[in-house]
């Protein structure tokens, strides 16, 4: 990987948060490994000039707006069901971070994404979080489609099937964008001098 201008750079963190994270097996990391790798790279980051972008998602919203696809899926959200687990969430001193509160699978439609990371001049997104076949997924094509360079963070991304997330890595995202590791991304973060 390289030129990674951080200046027009956004991690962007899919659905990391307790009612997702803490609910079923993720593969083919766990979540406690999915957790330590988005910590890396958004320690990293952290006051640099790149933007970290945290997205959750609030299924009570999703269940408001279309009861027929969200049926029973929704009908017990657990208390604190969206809020984040990633430490830099509730950093106060952090002050390269935004919260978006998506009510999609992917985290442009319905939300000010767009408009947060036009406003800073960013042209490229660093893609992780959960889950591969759904959030993340949804999340690169829509990144995709507005015009933006995708760089999907294959071990920092997961999903509750193994096989999926193989099968998009494989297939799918290679069409979208780049494809990296967490190591390869935090090593191009690290040349840039922050």
């Amino acid at each position: 990987m390289k030129n990674l201008d951080l200046a027009r750079t956004a991690l962007v963190v899919i659905d990391l948060q307790k009612g997702i994270m803490g609910t079923g097996e993720l593969k083919p990391y766990s979540a406690a490994e999915l957790l330590e790798k988005n910590n890396q790279l958004a320690d990293s980051l952290i006051n640099s000039p790149a933007l970290i972008t945290l997205v959750n998602v609030d299924p009570t919203t999703m269940q408001l707006l279309n009861k027929e696809r969200s049926g029973k899926a929704y009908a017990n959200i657990p208390v604190g069901f969206s809020e984040y687990v990633m430490p830099i969430a509730e950093d106060e001193t952090a002050e390269n971070v935004i919260k978006i509160t998506k009510h999609n699978p992917g985290a442009f439609f319905g939300t000010d994404l767009d408009l947060q990371l036009r406003r800073r001049g960013i042209d490229t997104i660093i893609l992780t979080g959960v889950a591969t076949a759904n959030g993340v997924y949804a999340t690169a094509l829509d990144a995709y489609q507005h015009g933006y360079k995708v760089i999907v963070v294959e071990d920092a991304c997961a999903d509750r099937d193994g096989e999926l997330h193989q099968i998009f890595f494989d297939k799918l995202f290679v069409r979208l964008g780049e494809i990296t590791s967490t190591k390869e991304i935090l090593s191009a973060i690290k040349s840039e001098d922050i």
